[in-house]
């Protein structure tokens, strides 16, 4: 399944082509080529890093990419994004039932750095609605260091990220992640107001993964952020990501 068309409200001309792929489909070149988008976009390690030196890309191979992203492959869909033959972005997303509905879940969403604030994690994540999958989902969710993650998802359902129910984040994360049958996902820590009584760190909807990449991009990102509105998730620690979570009406179709 393939869409083409021009980046949604972009001044843009260029054509990009949107392909939804179901995890049992997912060839072994492909998963290289995300592996190879990964490496060379996402981010650096930062100074608590374990294993490996500050400053250092973070990388990852497709066989580790596949075991972290596609563990339940019938239940996994991939959505890329090429400028002509060249992988510009893609977006893994898996799908599972929990205590009070099904959740929708970002397993990774990358997009190439020359590319960035063009409406392409925008457009990967609603793509993801023309997959059968993900019209019976009725929350979608993802933890992530970047508010820009955040703001693409918030988009999927129509949602400001400055309106975010926290009160549903509150009600529902632990029921999602403890259903999960993503490891990394299922392991993740809540941490912040939500959570934690008399937290006094300024986290407020926030995952501690001890997923130690560096922050300096994402605090940059934050600031920006914070003086347009009011950012609803609080503050970015070491070693953390933001969790975020929205109701989905299912049945949604695409547009």
């Amino acid at each position: 399944m393939s869409v083409t068309q021009p980046f949604p409200t972009s001044p843009s001309r260029t054509s990009f082509t949107y392909n939804v792929v179901s995890g049992t489909a997912i060839s072994n070149d492909l998963m290289k080529s995300c592996a190879q988008l990964f490496s060379t976009n996402y981010g650096i390690w930062g100074e608590k890093a374990k294993y490996t030196k500050p400053g250092r890309p973070v990388k990852m191979t497709g066989s580790k990419l596949r075991s972290q992203s596609v563990s339940i492959p019938d239940h996994t869909v991939l959505v890329t994004c090429f400028q002509h033959d060249k992988l510009v972005g893609h977006a893994f997303a898996s799908v599972w039932s929990f205590e009070g509905g099904v959740a929708g879940w970002i397993t990774q969403l990358v997009v190439d750095r020359s590319l960035r604030k063009r409406y392409i994690a925008t457009q990967l994540l609603q793509t993801l609605k023309t997959h059968p999958l993900f019209q019976r989902v009725t929350a979608i969710g993802l933890v992530s260091s970047h508010p820009a993650a955040c703001t693409a998802l918030a988009k999927y359902v129509d949602v400001g990220v400055y309106a975010v129910d926290l009160s549903f984040i509150c009600e529902h994360a632990a029921k999602v992640l403890e259903a999960s049958p993503v490891d990394y996902i299922k392991s993740a820590q809540l941490r912040g107001d939500l959570f934690q009584k008399n937290s006094d760190t300024g986290a407020v909807s926030s995952a501690f993964t001890e997923f130690y990449v560096d922050h300096a991009e994402p605090l940059k990102a934050l600031e920006q952020f914070k003086a347009k509105g009011k950012w609803c998730l609080g503050e970015l620690l070491e070693g953390h990501e933001y969790l975020a979570l929205f109701p989905v009406s299912p049945g949604r179709t695409f547009e």
